[in-house]
């Protein structure tokens, strides 16, 4: 596969009250190839896009809004009547996309805001006309070529409070979806691969809403704790669970500066048991999960050198993540040591 990018980006100066105004232009040509395995046609697919932004500020208030116009071309080789896939042919897919978010900032340090957005994405060469192993997901996936595209209308609150270098987040977020695509376990086994499952895209009315929070606070002396928490939870319009629905899980940690250039960190990372899971979807047990790191930044030859060493899963955890699709096979990583050195020049 060769994929060809290009983007342009204008940068204009202030207009009245309206500042930071940038206009774009974005295209990408990728020529999907397939060989081995794989049935998925040979096929190019173009996407363009144009694009707006612009902020503006007023006492306490501040907002900032953009637009986006997208268009996207699956143009396969040859048109032909798949038995899985369906009929595979030209598609053209266009749409536009947008957001508003305003701000009020309250009492010092705080501020809070609403965000509403239109959200447009059509669907890729893979979801359209795939037909071939994934092994890396341990399935075997089909496209759908009569997908159209997704159209979501979301809301987001938030809050936050920036203070002493201290810092608190907070969101709380609705989406309405019609068309969201996803591949969807249709419970059978495929016939051209004995081994993996069938997954075959779909389109399909979703809603989905949660909330997430983060801090990063500093201590006495040279310690900070940091950490974040998210939750989520999405319904189809028939009140079907959507499937590859993350539970609640959550990162703390504490990190130790013992001098300007080394530090020392300890985290954890957990989630909660899935009890709710989708169509065809086995139900995870939660899990707690300990890793130390350990960092050392050093100039040398005019250059910027860090040294991380890193030990994962000090306690040799057997857990497995909801969203991993082979965890029906095997569990996540065991007790990993990490030793990555880069250089910043």
């Amino acid at each position: 596969m060769l994929t060809t990018d290009v983007e342009m980006a204008a940068r204009f100066r202030p207009l009245g009250r309206l500042h930071n105004i940038t206009a774009g232009l974005r295209g990408e040509v990728r020529d999907y190839n397939t060989a081995g395995f794989s049935q998925t046609p040979d096929t190019e697919e173009t996407s363009a896009a144009a694009y707006l932004y612009g902020e503006t500020r007023a006492g306490r208030w501040s907002a900032n809004a953009s637009l986006r116009l997208d268009r996207r071309v699956l143009d396969p080789d040859e048109a032909f009547l798949s038995s899985t896939v369906g009929q595979v042919r030209r598609r053209a897919f266009t749409g536009v996309s947008g957001g508003l978010a305003v701000r009020r900032h309250m009492v010092e340090g705080l501020t809070v805001g609403i965000s509403a957005l239109r959200s447009f994405r059509a669907p890729g060469v893979e979801e359209a006309f795939s037909e071939g192993p994934h092994l890396a997901a341990y399935a075997y996936e089909v496209g759908n070529a009569d997908l159209g595209s997704e159209h979501g209308l979301g809301l987001e609150a938030t809050a936050t409070w920036e203070r002493h270098g201290q810092r608190l987040h907070g969101a709380v977020f609705l989406n309405d979806i019609d068309g969201f695509i996803f591949p969807r376990n249709t419970g059978q086994i495929s016939l051209r691969r004995g081994d993996l499952l069938l997954y075959q895209f779909d389109g399909q009315d979703v809603v989905m809403w949660g909330a997430e929070a983060g801090w990063d606070l500093p201590w006495a002396g040279r310690w900070r704790s940091e950490g974040a928490i998210s939750f989520v939870r999405g319904e189809l319009s028939d009140g079907e669970v959507l499937p590859q629905m993350p539970p609640l899980q959550g990162r703390t940690g504490l990190r130790w500066d013992l001098r300007d250039a080394v530090a020392f960190g300890v985290s954890l990372r957990a989630a909660s048991d899935q009890n709710r899971p989708g169509r065809f979807e086995a139900p995870t047990d939660g899990y707690a999960v300990l890793d130390l790191t350990a960092e050392m930044h050093h100039v040398w030859l005019g250059a910027l050198h860090t040294l991380t060493l890193g030990l994962d899963n000090v306690t040799d955890a057997r857990y497995r993540r909801h969203l991993n699709r082979v965890r029906e096979i095997m569990p996540e990583p065991g007790r990993n040591l990490r030793v990555l050195h880069r250089v910043l020049f």
